[in-house]
């Protein structure tokens, strides 16, 4: 691993047979088309990481830009506002330019079977065009083997939260990190991971809500109320999944050393 700093237009301090083998490559890096070279796309920090006896290899970029800018082949979570034409808009982070999602983006679609979403729902894809001056691309297919591959809808009983991109691109793409490693330690949770900085997780049933079915006269007439099922194991999910959302946000701020306590603190009287 390097930890060179890098501007964009650097010559990337590599070796040059970096170029004859499978390379990942994540934010802050660019690949010429034509000539395959790779260049950086932006400042900070290099790492590039390859296993003498590997011929694949990661490199991306690490900067701690507030900014999300896509690029192809990034995992993102997206919340749907809107549709246009044959696709859904997508955006991708606060006050950023909405992204599209085709209706037919998602392993066998067709005009009688495809995700039919809501505003407000959200997705788990993969960047699949990033052109300049054309509108990016999402994409619900795993590329290699033309299935879901873990992308599609999410959940509505997860539960998303904002981190800082830098430590959404360490979750994903440092395999040294113990965050969740850690977590796991103290309940089972499925996650996941959009580069853009957002994280979608929930533990057992997590945030699940139920319909009020209008029993209750007492309630005012002509609402359409949401009650969140409170049963004893329901409540335990909820709180574990918002306790671990609590323990994942603590950790952007906290050494390694510190989290256990920081674990305990965020699930105490769970």
């Amino acid at each position: 691993m390097s930890d060179t700093i890098i501007l964009p237009g650097d010559k990337l301090p590599i070796d040059e047979d970096i170029f004859t083998v499978k390379t990942t490559i994540g934010p802050g890096i660019y690949k010429k088309p034509k000539t395959q070279e790779l260049i950086p796309s932006a400042a900070g920090t290099l790492h590039y990481e390859r296993a003498k006896s590997s011929s694949q290899q990661l490199i991306y970029i690490e900067s701690n830009s507030k900014r999300y800018i896509p690029h192809t082949n990034d995992y993102v979570i997206g919340i749907i506002t809107g549709a246009i034409g044959e696709s859904y808009k997508v955006s991708l982070q606060s006050n950023s330019t909405p992204v599209l999602l085709s209706f037919w983006a998602f392993p066998n679609a067709s005009k009688k079977n495809r995700p039919n979403l809501k505003n407000g729902q959200a997705v788990y894809a993969r960047v699949s065009q990033d052109i300049p001056e054309i509108e990016t691309e999402l994409e619900c297919i795993d590329p290699t083997s033309g299935k879901e591959g873990g992308f599609g809808v999410l959940d509505e009983s997860g539960y998303i939260f904002d981190v800082h991109l830098n430590f959404a691109r360490e979750l994903l793409f440092n395999p040294k990190t113990i965050f969740l490693e850690t977590l796991a330690t103290r309940c089972q949770f499925e996650i996941a991971i959009g580069i853009n900085g957002k994280i979608w997780i929930k533990c057992g049933n997590g945030v699940k809500k139920e319909a009020n079915d209008g029993s209750n006269n007492n309630q005012d007439q002509g609402e359409d109320q949401e009650m969140i099922d409170v049963s004893e194991e329901n409540l335990k999910d909820l709180k574990s999944t918002l306790a671990a959302a609590t323990f994942l946000t603590r950790c952007q701020f906290v050494t390694q050393d510190k989290l256990k306590q920081e674990l305990n603190n965020a699930f105490q009287g769970i």
